[in-house]
């Protein structure tokens, strides 16, 4: 296949074999235009070299190809090389010289980002520290010398200052003039600028281009600046397994800057599909914390309840609590008239409108330290539980900001308050309270236990029929970290984790090895084993010595040799089995090593950004030769306090749920859908067994669960059948939104509204029947007048009793069609949000509602229409959510169970039916209108019309005055929502 479409030196060359659908996919639909940047996310080992390079044959000018490392570079360097030419066209000359540019010249990005100083920035940052120091009141002598001897005493302080100071330039650069850069770029990287744009290069291809944030960034827009100087339009290609995370907003504007939008993702599971990745399936483990973290996390939640009660369990922090229920009101006079019940309601409305957050952890405050306070009786009884440490630090923060600070004679107080949240991972100051550094997270991510749970998942590997092919990786952070709280002598990281599994003599047969960037090491059994093939491989006479406090562990000394030599022999060690189980840090077995072989991943790291976790991932991957039929399993191992430790937090639990927020896989309860979440590693059934040992449900217990998950463990065979690889696939995506359901949806028509419109609707009919016997009668004798009377009667019953009969109607489909209620609404929120302009439209065709076992229904609609993308499908399902979930501070409320004024003019005798079943009842339950129909007054009424027609009798209300914030909290508490949250969840076939 030729790719060039015009001419250049690049347009002449031919791709050999057959491209993989996929691939081809993307030069189909990917237009190649000077000006535009093209960006691509694709998988690691979907042949993202391959794309790269056809796409820059087909702009056919000369090209240069940016990667992280060396080898990176030298793989593209060696592809571009197999590219045959068109009979009788040019050979392409590839070159890795940057003295020496070819047609593709394979270059790293530090080679063409070298800053003059070897230091970010730092003449200019230097230059904006001696400014800061003048205008403090310094001359700009003495803020130079300053500044020298700065350098000489406390050069750690030094290089802390311009480091800070130099993130600043780099972001004023990037929002400023990029080309500024120039001036702290060494001549060396200025020359090589010069020397590329002089022969011609106008495209430049960015391999693992979620790299290119801070001044990587800036450097590549100032050679497309120099490209476009010279008359010629620059075609930047960027290439990436994952997009970059949002956190560093300025580095992150930097790379979008570059590349803007993604124009085609390809889905791993595409790539499993065409068989050029290994079938995979996540796995999770729980475990609770170690005696020794227990001991220190108790400690941590009785000096927390300690210092919060000696603040609150008092007179003054009782009525600051009151205070911030009962806000006065903005009409004083009309608080004074009002029944007291409803002024208290009104106020306590309004302080939860102000802010919902601290109002609900004030009263959950007030419901510990004062319980019996009249002020709860009005309180959602969700709202009455004991707070949670961060609602506690908060609260006591805002007590701080409101009640201590502006009161000089309290500043001991305020100052002391300020000290001791600082140990439970909070900063207070003048202008509010920030997370820092959280204690209870940073004992829970290094927890020791985890090292344990490696024995326990690699001897659940060892009992599958797949053990003997088994290559296990265990990552961590870091070799070792300064966190020692909580975890005894050994701070966590791999060599703790190391030591641990050399210890265990059920996994003597795995021969272990620890490979860090400063440390190589071997349980003492296997030196016999494993020295003589370090030996080898390394090319050196390695000693070893005993590990201090580790005496199963002995540590090589790796003579000199480097860590990518060091890496480089352990990883065929791993390949031909002579160790089988490797232990090290992300920085050297994540992004960039390369071990076909490695076929089972154990997740101690604390990072969860989208690239971190997938680029991780990716590393088990690959196909191996050796295992034609590889399936790989990656684990995430999550700290769970146990309900014995009254501290409510969950930071573990909440990271490994975004560990899997970007990961597809098999859907754990159903191999048939692919989907992205905590679903391709927990049921619904074992999510909520979680979620109640998050919440301190005792009879839940971690080894119970893990339990649980080890007896439905399946066999590698049967996820490599699940995957059916070879088959087609329609490369669409969907969204669904999961709800778990008692019985029928609590919005639609409910069984005593029924059954009182029945009663009704008979009762009509049996003045109907009635009316008709004396028609008869009348028209016997006769009696014309009293025969136009009767049947004017019967004519107005009928009319008066179809809007019953009709609702009834729907009513009893509804409970026999459960799904079909939920269809009802789903379609009133699509055609909201088209309506408000937030979708655009879609046809009936375009929503499935699919109800799986009994007691949940599944909304899943797959938006297919022209223009259905990524952020219309989630605008959908977040809409629903708002809709199903807890009622929190909506716009607009939708009562269901309640005729419209409207409806109460049109059809008076339903509206009866509807008054005595709200008497019968506890009345309506209330649903959220979802935000972007509630948006405009005019879109939540048609909404609500919509819903009236489709779903049931409801009544829209607006929050918008003290009276209706009252309404807001009676919906709290007599909320439609579901019981269980609805949880979202993306979708690929």
């Amino acid at each position: 296949m030729t790719t060039g479409e015009r001419g250049g030196p690049l347009s002449g060359w031919r791709h050999q074999g057959t491209l993989r659908r996929y691939q081809q996919d993307v030069l189909d639909r990917v237009p190649v235009v000077p000006g535009d940047p093209v960006h691509v996310v694709a998988p690691p080992g979907s042949g993202k070299t391959l794309l790269g390079l056809l796409l820059a044959g087909r702009h056919g000018a000369r090209a240069l190809a940016l990667a992280p490392t060396a080898t990176i570079r030298s793989q593209w360097a060696a592809s571009a090389a197999a590219l045959g030419t068109t009979d009788g066209g040019p050979a392409v000359t590839v070159s890795e010289d940057p003295e020496h540019p070819g047609d593709l010249t394979a270059l790293t990005y530090q080679m063409l980002s070298v800053l003059e100083t070897g230091k970010p920035l730092t003449e200019l940052a230097r230059a904006d520290w001696q400014r800061e120091l003048v205008e403090g009141g310094r001359d700009e002598d003495g803020a130079s010398a300053w500044l020298v001897e700065l350098e000489a005493a406390n050069r750690a302080a030094y290089r802390k200052g311009i480091a800070r100071r130099s993130r600043a330039v780099r972001r004023r650069l990037a929002r400023e003039d990029p080309a500024l850069l120039e001036t702290a770029l060494h001549p060396n990287a200025r020359a090589l600028v010069d020397r590329l744009v002089a022969h011609g290069v106008e495209t430049i291809v960015l391999d693992e281009c979620h790299h290119l944030l801070d001044h990587w960034a800036l450097v590549v827009a100032y050679l497309a600046g120099r490209i476009r100087q010279s008359g010629r339009e620059p075609l930047l290609i960027g290439l990436t397994a994952t997009l970059p995370s949002t956190e560093d907003r300025d580095a992150h504007d930097n790379y979008t800057a570059l590349l803007g939008d993604v124009d085609h993702e390809v889905p791993t599971p595409a790539v499993v599909k065409e068989g050029n990745l290994a079938p995979y399936r996540d796995h999770v483990w729980f475990v609770e914390p170690t005696d020794e973290e227990r001991t220190f996390l108790r400690d941590h939640q009785d000096r927390l309840a300690a210092l919060v009660s000696t603040t609150f369990d008092d007179p003054d922090g009782v009525d600051w609590l009151v205070h911030t229920l009962q806000p006065p009101l903005d009409d004083p006079d009309g608080d004074r008239d009002r029944p007291s019940g409803t002024a208290s309601e009104a106020r306590l409305a309004r302080a939860f409108d102000a802010d919902f957050a601290v109002a609900e952890s004030a009263a959950r405050m007030l419901a510990e330290v004062r319980p019996e306070h009249p002020v709860l009786a009005l309180v959602h009884p969700g709202a009455r539980t004991a707070p949670d440490a961060e609602q506690r630090l908060r609260i006591l923060a805002r007590y701080a900001l409101d009640r201590v600070l502006p009161d000089p004679g309290r500043a001991e107080q305020w100052h002391r308050i300020k000290r001791s949240i600082v140990d439970f991972g909070f900063t207070l100051t003048d202008r509010g309270v920030r997370r820092g550094r959280d204690p209870v997270d940073t004992v829970l991510a290094s927890s020791a236990a985890k090292d344990t749970a490696v024995g326990e998942i690699l001897r659940l590997e060892l009992e599958q029929d797949s053990a003997d092919h088994l290559r296990a990786v265990v990552v961590t952070d870091h070799a070792t970290h300064g966190n020692a709280r909580g975890t005894g002598a050994r701070s966590g990281g791999a060599l703790r984790t190391f030591a641990t599994v050399a210890a265990d003599p059920t996994l003597a047969g795995l021969h272990p090895v620890l490979v860090t960037a400063k440390h190589l090491r071997i349980a003492a059994r296997d030196a016999d084993v494993l020295l003589p093939a370090l030996r080898r491989h390394l090319d050196a006479d390695l000693t070893v010595t005993p590990v201090e406090g580790a005496p199963d562990v002995l540590a090589v000394d790796t003579a000199g040799a480097g860590s990518a030599a060091v890496i480089a022999a352990v990883s065929v060690l791993l390949t031909d089995a002579t160790t089988r189980l490797v232990v090290g840090t992300r920085g050297l077995l994540g992004e960039g090593w390369d071990c076909p072989a490695a076929n089972t991943l154990i997740d101690l790291t604390a990072v969860a950004t989208s690239s971190a976790t997938q680029q991780l991932r990716g590393r088990t991957l690959r196909l191996d030769p050796a295992w034609p039929r590889k399936v790989a399993h990656n684990w995430t191992i999550t700290t769970v306090l146990p309900a014995d430790v009254p501290l409510l937090a969950a930071p573990d639990v909440s990271r490994m749920h975004r560990k899997h927020e970007q990961i597809w896989g098999l859907l754990r309860e159903d191999d048939t859908q692919v989907v992205r979440g905590t679903g391709t590693a927990l049921s619904d059934r074992h999510a909520l067994r979680l979620a109640a040992l998050v919440a301190k449900d005792r009879r839940q217990t971690v080894r119970a669960l893990d339990d649980d998950l080890a007896a439905i463990l399946p066999p590698r065979e049967q996820t490599h059948a699940a995957w059916r690889i070879g088959e087609p696939y329609a490369d669409r995506e969907s969204t669904a939104a999961v709800l778990h359901e008692p019985d029928a949806a609590p919005f639609t028509t409910g069984p005593t509204a029924a059954a009182v419109m029945a009663a009704v609707l008979a009762l009509v009919l049996a003045v109907v029947g009635q009316s008709l016997r004396v028609l008869v009668e009348l028209w016997r004798a006769g009696a014309v007048p009293g025969v136009v009377g009767t049947a004017a009667v019967v004519v107005a019953a009928i009319v008066v009793a179809w809007p019953v009969a009709r609702q009834l109607g729907t009513a009893l489909r509804q409970r026999i069609d459960t799904a079909g209620g939920h269809r009802g609404a789903v379609r009133a929120v699509v055609d909201g949000l088209h309506r408000a302009g937030r979708i655009p439209a879609y046809g009936e065709g375009d929503i499935r509602v699919t109800p799986h076992t009994a007691g949940r229904v599944t909304l899943s609609f797959t938006l297919e229409a022209v223009g259905g993308s990524v952020e219309d499908r989630r605008t959908v399902t977040h809409a629903l959510a708002e809709l199903f979930g807890p009622v929190r501070t909506p716009r607009f409320l939708l009562e269901t169970g309640r005729a419209s004024p409207a409806r109460l003019r049109r059809a008076p005798l339903l509206a009866l039916a509807l008054w005595i079943a709200r008497g019968l009842t506890r009345g309506g339950r209330s649903l959220a209108v979802p935000t972007g129909i509630g948006r405009r007054r005019e879109d939540a009424e048609a909404f609500a019309a919509d819903w009236e027609r489709s779903v049931g009798p409801c009544r829209l209300h607006e929050i918008d005055s003290p009276g209706s914030l009252v309404l807001l909290l009676r919906a709290r508490r007599d909320s439609g929502a579901t019981r269980t949250p609805p949880s979202l969840r993306d979708q690929w076939s």
